[in-house]
């Protein structure tokens, strides 16, 4: 089965750590949803995991098949 990885926050965390960070609340947001890649968005992960006790959650997704 193949998953979908995002981090669950609570309201106001975003504009915190977009402030700590340095960067958009858009920034943030596609960090936590692994829409992006690369330190910026690793950074912002490890802060939201380690510092504002977000959660890390696995989504299951389901992917088509097509019969051929």
């Amino acid at each position: 089965m193949v998953t979908k990885p995002r981090i669950l926050y609570e309201k106001g965390v975003i504009k915190k750590i977009a402030t700590q960070v340095g960067v958009t609340e858009a920034t943030v947001r596609l960090a936590l949803r692994f829409a992006t890649e690369g330190e910026q968005p690793d950074l912002i992960r490890k802060v939201a995991l380690s510092e504002y006790g977000c959660m890390l959650q696995r989504k299951p997704v389901n992917i088509p098949v097509k019969n051929i």
